[in-house]
């Protein structure tokens, strides 16, 4: 048996902040160098950050993620490092991992499977590499692979299995997705059993624009069983010693697709240090909660801002988005604003009120009614042969996006949109108006979800954080008289229902009336074709709004392209 210590990075990266992702990369090498660590790894693209997108598209980002790497291998010492960066070779790119060890980088490892759907496009950036690298380090076998490698059945971990590996290093950056981290782990776990192999699972966290990385880092044995696991959703170094069975004889096989690279590292020293974090078990909910937060609060931090605007209605999206600012960057750091017309009643002002001082916030009153009088008067003449309609009621939305635009150009706040998925699907917001902003916190979060979330707050919290009058209160605009979202829109479970089966899982018309009967005991599929055509109409909108946090399987942001103009009806 041999003594070895693994230690998982789990780090925050920026895109395109070399120097900074170096200096964060070389910090924890030296953390990992002092607990005596044998083999330290990062996340996929570490260096560049994950993704980088068309950046390496221009030759001189690629060349300083090249040199930086080279100028990290030098610090390097004793300990075995694993980086992830972006590889040239003759005017080719790589999505790669460098093996470093006494301050040499040993080997460069080419990511073999490239993913290219949802939010992944790295077949448009990178060619796949066809060596599959095993190290041999005091007599353990150590196989090397990058995020997708370890997805696909039957892939790079059974070859290296087979050739004798008996450890697996997988870098990742996996985004976050609400049910994605069971996956992650019965997958591993699976891998493992099925091979026989340890393997180390490391994974980016943290927020890039409308990703969310979580984190999740994880060991498991030959068996399939978990050893330990970095807390989600924030930086951690897991630092784990194994104790490993003498190598095994390599395995005499069919020739296999890829080329296997042998190689030979320096030994070390064995060591025997631990550090095994108490994990705990996040539900669905709060999981949500986090990588929204975690979102919110990078995306502020990696855009040089270090406050937020938000304008709160009394209604219960805003309400939601201003608990995430002050969660996020700190309550001192949120401006609220009222922004009341004629058709707001005092009760939607006095719950903002209560919110605000629930939370801590400063919340300022800006009364619109004199301001949309003078839109009203100067439009008179235009409009006084048509009855007032949509035109009219956006009017106050639009007067509201103008004053927070201005707010937020003049005292340097970050305007934080309000607008949830059920909206964006649907387009049941004002261009210019409620849909203006720099981010939006709720963008992939569904209205009956919008509720789920302000009840887990109230709950984790032991008292009325959002006031229960906001929760219980039906939904309105209060753009006209009495007006209320039911008017234009189905009740938000049905409609919720529909926009889950057809934005995310791609159904039928069909398809979705059926497992409608199954939910809801009947069936109507002239609403059902009525709103998925709304969804579909609307994406000239969506294309004009903010960018918001990814957290379902298809957000509606990158993941879903569809053409604005198109003579398709579902029918």
């Amino acid at each position: 048996m041999t003594k070895i210590t693994l230690a998982s990075a789990q780090i925050n990266t920026t895109v395109g902040d070399i120097n900074s992702n170096a200096k964060k990369i070389i910090n924890f090498i030296q953390k990992a160098e002092k607990k005596k660590v044998n083999i330290i790894t990062f996340p996929e693209l570490t260096i560049t950050g994950y993704p980088p997108e068309d950046l390496v598209h221009y030759d001189h980002f690629v060349e300083a993620n090249i040199k930086k790497i080279k100028e990290i291998s030098k610090s390097v010492k004793n300990i075995t490092t694993v980086i992830g960066f972006v590889n040239k070779i003759k005017n080719k790119l790589y999505n790669s991992a460098a093996v470093i060890q006494n301050k040499k980088i040993k080997y460069i490892y080419n990511k073999i499977y490239l993913p290219n759907y949802g939010v992944f496009d790295e077949k448009r950036y990178f060619y796949p590499g066809n060596e599959i690298p095993i190290f041999n380090i005091n007599n353990i076998n150590i196989g090397v692979s990058i995020c997708e490698d370890i997805w696909e059945d039957g892939g790079l971990v059974a070859i290296q299995a087979r050739r004798g590996a008996q450890i697996i290093i997988n870098i990742n950056s996996s985004p976050y997705e609400y049910d994605k981290y069971a996956k992650r782990v019965n997958l591993i776990k699976n891998i493992s059993n099925k091979n026989k192999v340890h393997v180390l699972y490391t994974n980016q966290v943290g927020g890039q624009d409308e990703l969310v990385f979580d984190g999740g880092s994880l060991l498991t044995d030959d068996k399939g069983e978990i050893i330990s696991s970095s807390e989600r959703f924030k930086e951690n170094l897991m630092i784990t010693t194994l104790e490993i069975k003498n190598k095994q004889k390599e395995k005499k096989e069919k020739k296999e697709k890829y080329i296997t690279k042998n190689i030979k590292l320096n030994r070390f020293e064995n060591s025997n240090q631990n550090i095994l974090p108490k994990v705990p078990n996040f539900s669905k909910i709060d999981s949500i909660y986090r990588a929204i937060i975690l979102g919110t609060r990078d995306y502020v931090i990696k855009n040089n801002f270090s406050r937020v605007l938000v304008a709160v209605s009394g209604g219960i999206d805003s309400a939601l988005v201003a608990a995430i600012a002050a969660d996020a960057i700190g309550p001192k750091n949120v401006l609220a604003v009222s922004l009341p017309s004629k058709y707001s009643s005092d009760n939607s002002y006095k719950d903002a009120s209560i919110l605000c001082e629930n939370l801590g916030l400063e919340l300022i009153k800006i009364p619109i009614k004199n301001i949309h009088k003078s839109f009203d008067s100067s439009l008179e003449k235009l409009f006084e042969k048509s009855k007032p309609g949509l035109a009219e009621e956006n009017i106050q939305s639009r007067i509201r996006g103008n004053i927070m635009m201005a707010l937020a150009n003049k005292f340097n706040f970050l305007l934080l949109a309000t607008g949830n998925k059920s909206e964006m699907a649907t387009g049941y917001g004002t261009l210019y108006g409620d849909m203006a902003g720099a981010f939006s916190c709720i963008k992939d979060v569904s209205k009956t979800m919008v509720y789920e979330i302000c009840e887990h707050i109230n709950k984790i919290n032991s008292y009325e954080t959002i006031p229960v009058n906001i929760i219980n209160k039906p939904p309105t605009a209060e753009l006209r008289p009495n007006q209320l979202d039911s008017d234009s829109l189905p009740p938000y479970d049905k409609l919720d229902l529909i926009i889950k089966l057809y934005v995310e899982k791609k159904f039928s018309p069909d398809k979705i009336a059926r497992e409608f009967k199954k939910k809801f005991g009947y069936m109507n599929k002239k609403l059902i074709i009525e709103n998925i055509n709304l969804i579909d109409r609307n994406e000239y909108k969506r294309r004009q709004s903010p960018p918001g946090i990814k957290i379902s399987n298809l957000a509606l942001g990158k993941d879903r392209r569809l053409p604005i103009s198109s003579g398709w009806k579902n029918t």
